[in-house]
């Protein structure tokens, strides 16, 4: 597996001088990799999310800055702030008791719902959600821990963002989520010991790594802070829609448009496993 830097979650997602302990300190990037055949014995979700996507004109990213005061920074961790931010991911914090307003202001950004669906995160097991395919070898250009641009050589296969639950001691209904993009390559075989080889050849991209600690009725809407028409980065590639998108204004009596767009992701979740 190759490791873009040394995962060690850094406090607050405001300021990179934070001197508060992150609450998941003795998190590494090793412990969250999987390396092995599944456990089956012990594989039980814990939390449950609904992963709503939306669909934003990409000359509309500005229009965001509506939506971000609704929300919160200090319950989010990163690796650095910088680096995250220059990798052109913002992630933020909030409650479902203000979703219609959070889906008011992303209707008056010119957002479209794009999807919706379940994802149920593990103790035992990292799970995956699909972001972009990866058809060939390539190169992805990213903002390392050190803030300088580096690439990574990818292989055919998807990118994802992984998701981590991990129990806190002494807290119920609550989890530490933890989530990292990776390109991951395709699965050929269903043998265990051969998938585990795979797995050595994953990528993964921990100046773009966050959590929170989050129970039912908590949200994270993860998006771009700012539109990068260059695909083959990492924050292009996670947010920016691969083919141009219809969107219709309803303020106005014009036909459809195809527009270039970006992604948002909304987390929500639904349900806590004590």
């Amino acid at each position: 597996m190759v490791f873009a830097a040394v995962f060690a979650f850094a406090a607050g997602c405001d300021t990179s001088s934070e001197q508060e302990i992150p609450i998941w300190e003795t998190t590494k990037l090793s412990d969250l990799a999987p390396t092995g055949e599944r456990p089956q014995a012990t594989f039980l979700v814990s939390a449950q999310f609904e992963v709503r996507v939306f669909d934003l004109p990409a000359d509309n990213v500005d229009r965001l800055e509506e939506l971000w005061p609704m929300l919160s920074a200090q319950p989010i961790r990163t690796n650095s702030y910088n680096a995250f931010a220059k990798n052109f991911f913002r992630v933020r914090f909030g409650r479902t008791e203000a979703w219609d307003s959070l889906l008011g202001a992303l209707k008056a950004a010119g957002a479209q719902k794009a999807g919706t669906s379940a994802l149920g995160v593990s103790d035992d097991w990292p799970i995956d959600l699909p972001i972009a395919e990866l058809p060939a070898d390539g190169m992805i250009s990213y903002a390392a821990m050190n803030l300088a641009w580096q690439r990574a050589r990818v292989e055919p296969g998807r990118l994802v963002l992984r998701l981590r639950a991990e129990p806190i001691p002494g807290g119920r209904g609550v989890r530490k989520i933890v989530a990292y993009p990776v390109c991951t390559p395709t699965l050929s075989s269903a043998i265990p010991q051969l998938q585990a080889k795979v797995r050595e050849r994953e990528v993964y991209f921990v100046s773009a790594a966050f959590a929170a600690q989050m129970g039912p009725g908590d949200l994270l809407v993860l998006g771009p802070n700012e539109y990068s028409a260059e695909r083959m980065t990492l924050g292009g590639l996670f947010f920016n829609e691969p083919r141009d998108v219809l969107f219709l204004d309803l303020e106005t009596t014009e036909p459809p448009q195809a527009k270039p767009a970006v992604r948002v992701f909304v987390l929500v979740c639904v349900g806590m496993s004590d």
